[in-house]
Parts: structure tokens; sequence; C-alpha cells
């Protein structure tokens, strides 16, 4: 049995996995990540093991609070919830807590998981819930264009 009643048109030669989905099932709409960043790897990665591990996207939910790495529930074809700065994990716990049988991720970025979202991070490991938490970290704040972020190397200069 395919997942999709009427799957979308698709090329011959993509492989298809258990559910019947491609790769480009799983693939979200919106991709806004600029030129030569390394989050497009992680998200093209991320979009492949999902394909790969035959994961229904109804099952699967992507959690992350604000910055470049953050945009990520817009580039899949699953659930997604896009918070607020550094609440991923709280949103996270919640939503495994009340969806236990959810395979929930938190995609995040250094300053968004380490800064303000440092001390909700500790919280979520010590209830150790089963929730995956992926960090993106480019040692700066991208959006404010070179802020300095908690994994900035010291001794670095920015504007």
């Amino acid at each position: 049995m395919t997942y999709l009643a009427k799957p979308k048109f698709r090329h011959p030669k993509l492989p298809v996995n258990e559910l019947g989905l491609t790769r480009r099932d799983y693939e979200g709409s919106v991709s806004t990540l600029c030129a030569g960043c390394g989050h497009d790897s992680v998200s093209a990665a991320i979009v492949q093991a999902c394909a790969e591990l035959s994961l229904p996207p109804h099952m699967f939910a992507k959690v992350s609070g604000i910055g470049c790495s953050s945009r990520f529930p817009y580039y899949m074809n699953t659930y997604g919830i896009h918070g607020i700065h550094g609440r991923a994990p709280t949103l996270a716990m919640g939503l495994k807590v009340a969806r236990p049988e959810l395979q929930v991720w938190v995609v995040t970025g250094d300053g968004d998981g380490l800064a303000i979202g440092g001390n909700h991070l500790i919280h979520a490991c010590r209830r150790n819930l089963d929730v995956f938490y992926i960090l993106m970290d480019n040692e700066i704040y991208g959006l404010t264009k070179g802020q300095v972020a908690p994994t900035t190397p010291t001794g670095s200069r920015s504007r």
C-alpha cells in the first residue's frame, strides 16, 4: 500500500521508498537559504534520510526557533512549528508529551539553541524525552549579518 492515494508526477528514475514516496515528496516548496550556506546541505541530508528510512510524513514533526537554520520547517513537506527565539526545545517537549508516537526533531542554530535557548536545552536534556536535536553551528548570528554568537571563536572580529 502506498502512502499517497494519488502520487505526484515524478521522474520515472527517482527511487521510491517502502511508502511509495520519493525524496521530492518530502521536500517543501520553500527554500530561501543564502548561496553557499551549509544549512542547505544539512536540510538536504535530512530530507534524504527521511525518504530512505520511509518515515511517513504525517508522523514526522520539525520544531525550530528563530534564525537561518530555524526556517527548516518550511523546507519539508511534513508537520512543522516555527516558534519564537530559543523556545524550540520547550515546544518539542510539549508536542512529544501530547503525541508520543510522532518523530519530533528540533532543528536550530548556535544562537537560538545555545544563547536564549540554552536553559531550555538543558531542561529538555534533563527530561530525556525521545526528541532528536540538530544544532547547526555557523559560529555567528547569520540573520544579523555577523553578530557574535555563543560559539564564535574568542578573538574573532565582527561588525
